[in-house]
């Protein structure tokens, strides 16, 4: 089966023009509806790429989602060409996009400013070259704007088929950030290793009430008609960087953690199950103990950790399966559990007794062969 992995790249909004990539990218949503609309100040080179990519490859991932509004940015699908260290090429070689592997760079021809023969370089990322040492190709490649700033999405593509479970289970539970990911490592009907990884809402929520409370200082200048004075200014610089590092400490929990889970799979050959979370419980939940905006942005971290995970998983070939892993049902009976002091689970019809973070683990544990051992 073909696998894709993605990077993003922030390119220098210096030398590249904003409006121009924003044209783009509104014919690629009229491409995307089966529109050929030919702009006649616009380069034909880049036109013909367009509706060429589209007619090419209108069923592969690099398209993502058909947009749902006439006015939604659709990012500008592009051709690659790639030249490899020995000289080798491989791709068009009218390609607006150009991996340069001898030289370590990214070369991007007309694609950033409408003048004839413009192009920019950009530094090439560790992570395409270790996507390729792994029998990947970069076919694909995307330009857009993300608020308003310009990037470069790269699509690795390989080809990888799911190996044979060696008998491990790697059990993942998605539970809410304040208690962090817990996962077990089982085999034959035995819980071999249990483990929290835990996560930091607290620095979390700190941060992003700061940048409300310095938000809400800049807002009452503006209202006072002292938008461009020095304070106002410093506070909105200091809410977005704010903002920022809120955003940075979700995604970088959410890749390690994708990471490291993906490479204890791939050690013991095992077989994952993935809790099959109820997305909209976990949301009332979030957002009743943290507030509205917060709950929403700890789950959208939780959201991204899934999906980096079933991404990894797919293109090393790891097997995996969704799995509704409960914590406040018996895996024993199936009876309701009563929660006790200090998180453990007892039911009350069997006797069963957990701590709660483990119980979605024996959930897990019941599906295998020879799990009774293990329940008793």
């Amino acid at each position: 089966m073909k696998t894709h992995r993605t990077i993003l790249i922030k390119l220098p909004k210096d030398k590249c023009d904003v409006d121009y990539i924003r044209r783009l990218m509104a014919l690629a949503n009229l491409a995307y509806r089966g529109f050929e609309v030919w702009a006649p100040d616009l380069p034909k080179t880049i036109q013909y790429q367009l509706y060429g990519s589209f007619k090419n490859y209108m069923g592969s991932l690099v398209f993502g989602t058909t947009p749902k509004r006439w006015f939604a940015r659709a990012w500008v699908p592009l051709k690659t060409v790639r030249v490899y260290a020995d000289s080798s090429m491989k791709g068009d070689k009218s390609a607006p996009v150009v991996l340069d592997f001898e030289s370590s760079v990214i070369r991007l021809r007309q694609v950033c400013r409408d003048e004839l023969g413009y192009s920019i370089e950009v530094q090439m990322p560790k992570w395409v070259v270790e996507r390729v040492r792994e029998g990947g190709d970069v076919k694909y490649a995307m330009i857009g704007l993300r608020d308003d700033e310009p990037y470069l999405a790269l699509v690795a593509e390989r080809e990888v088929e799911p190996y044979q479970p060696s008998g491990y289970i790697l059990a993942i539970d998605i539970n809410s950030w304040s208690h962090g990911i817990a996962w077990g490592l089982l085999r034959s009907g035995r819980i071999v290793s249990f483990k929290q990884e835990g996560l930091n809402p607290q620095r979390i929520v700190s941060l992003y009430n700061q940048a409300v409370k310095r938000e809400k200082k800049v807002g009452r200048l503006k209202r006072l008609g002292l938008e461009d004075t020095l304070n106002a200014k410093r506070a909105g610089r200091l809410v977005r960087r704010l903002r920022s590092r809120a955003y940075r400490l979700i995604r970088a929990e959410a890749v390690f953690l994708a990471r490291k889970l993906t490479k204890k799979a791939l050690r013991y050959k095992a077989m994952v199950v993935i809790d099959d979370v109820d997305w909209e419980s976990l949301r009332e939940l979030l957002t009743r103990k943290y507030g509205g905006k917060v709950g929403k942005l700890l789950l959208s971290g939780l959201k991204r950790f899934v999906k980096l995970l079933v991404t990894q998983l797919q293109w090393y070939g790891v097997p995996y399966e969704f799995r509704r892993l409960y914590s406040k049902k018996c895996p024993r009976c199936g009876h309701k559990l009563t929660q006790q002091k200090g998180r453990t689970m007892v039911c009350e019809n069997c006797g069963f007794k957990a701590p709660r973070d483990e119980v979605p683990i024996y959930w897990a544990l019941k599906a295998m062969p020879g799990a009774s051992a293990g329940l008793t």
